[in-house]
């Protein structure tokens, strides 16, 4: 019985090293996408506004179409986000290709798993006809039954299955991929909060709670309407005693989220901690930097962006908001952009390897020169026009010019 047990043994080990070296490769199917850029955001954004939910009469049948680039394009920002190496989809008539590329830790047997997928249209949705797992291919018939599976599983989450309801067709052709869809009101809330309970785990959910409700009793005593400056508020915020079994960075982390979720006329506790339709709520006492509310925006909004998505998203975005107000905004304002720089600055230091020394630092804070310098000696609201005709095209000499005063000026903080 022993060696029928060690037999047994050896021939499952040596078929699970068999089916993982053909499942895992040494290189990637697709390559990571080259660095976003401000083009593809901008893109990213405008695609979103043009099939803005809340501007749609619900239950009328609407449709998106993205043609293969754009598509792709949509799927490189999904990786961005998502830290996924790589994907691609590939359109024809009745079906889409995907291939995707999922790195894995350190084996002997490879560092990829590249996966291949063809997908069917049909009156009932989308069918899987083909699967493959590196060298290894899956039954088509097994692949669609696991997935259908999987689906009906996912089904019992109920954000899942109101969002599966609402989209009624999907039709691959030559170069284009359309997605018919019936909107309800409240999926927007449902998706927001399933979006927020998947990319947050439950102990950073708890912990930016925690801030929102110690900054709504910090601004308490204050007049609705009324106007403070950040360094009022800021200090107290990070002199919260850290948690047991919590580090610095993920209290600043929940920290800075919390109070850019406020000044964004997000609701913490209605996103995260309730099943409620009202999700924005307007910011009852209101905070500058610098005598401005726009800095304390720009200055918050960035350092949340950099410890949840990243510091070169958030610098992008920062600067796309710039390019459209040049164009049709208020103007494009080195002092916004020098914000948005302090901002992406503080977050990344604020969750490094120093989160301690900043978390005090913050903690300490007296003014508004203590949490950014002054840049309002910068070149602001600037038409394009304008901004073209002084500093030319972005990246050209003139403009880096002004960047490199900015980040000179970071490095010398007293943060820093």
């Amino acid at each position: 019985m022993r060696r029928f047990a060690i037999s047994l043994l050896i021939v499952l080990l040596g078929g699970s090293s068999l089916l993982l070296w053909l499942m895992l490769d040494r290189a990637p199917a697709i390559e990571p996408p080259s660095e976003l850029r401000r083009t593809d955001l901008a893109w990213v954004k405008s695609l979103f506004l043009k099939y803005d939910p809340r501007r749609l009469t619900p239950d009328i049948v609407q449709s998106i179409r993205l043609d293969e680039d754009e598509l792709n394009r949509l799927l490189n920002y999904s990786v961005e986000l998502r830290h996924v190496s790589g994907i691609a989809a590939e359109l024809t008539p009745g079906k889409a290709t995907l291939t995707a590329t999922l790195a894995v830790p350190d084996n002997p047997f490879g560092h990829y798993l590249n996966l291949t997928a063809e997908v069917a249209d049909t009156p009932d949705g989308i069918r899987i006809d083909h699967l493959r797992l590196g060298d290894l291919p899956v039954p088509a018939m097994l692949a669609d039954w696991g997935a259908r599976r999987v689906h009906q599983y996912l089904r019992r989450d109920v954000t899942y299955a109101a969002l599966a309801d609402a989209f009624t067709r999907v039709n691959f052709d030559e170069n284009q991929a359309t997605l018919d869809y019936r909107w309800q009101p409240e999926l927007l809330a449902r998706i927001e909060r399933k979006g927020a309970e998947l990319l947050i785990n439950p102990d950073d959910q708890a912990r930016m709670l925690l801030y929102a409700e110690h900054l709504d009793t910090l601004l308490k005593p204050y007049p609705h309407g009324s106007t403070l400056s950040l360094a009022q508020i800021m200090p107290a915020l990070f002199a919260t005693p850290i948690q047991n079994g919590s580090d610095a960075a993920s209290e600043n982390r929940a920290a800075l989220t919390a109070l850019a979720a406020y000044l964004a006329g997000v609701s913490l506790p209605n996103l995260l901690a309730s099943d409620g339709r009202a999700i924005r709520r307007a910011p009852r006492v209101l905070l500058s930097l610098h005598g401005r509310r726009d800095f304390a925006e720009h200055f918050t909004i960035s350092a949340a962006l950099s410890v949840n998505g990243g510091s070169r998203l958030a610098n992008a975005i920062g600067l796309i908001k710039e390019e459209e107000d040049a164009g049709k905004g208020s103007g494009f304002s080195f002092t916004d952009l020098a914000a948005n720089r302090a901002g992406v600055r503080l977050g990344e230091h604020a969750t490094g390897s120093a989160a301690a020394r900043w978390r005090k630092s913050l903690a300490t804070a007296r003014d508004d020169a203590a949490l950014m310098p002054d840049f309002s000696d910068l070149p602001e609201f600037m038409p394009q026009a304008e901004f073209d005709r002084r500093f030319g095209p972005v990246g050209s000499p003139r403009y880096l010019q002004i960047i490199q005063r900015i980040d000179t000026r970071l490095a010398a903080h007293r943060l820093n």
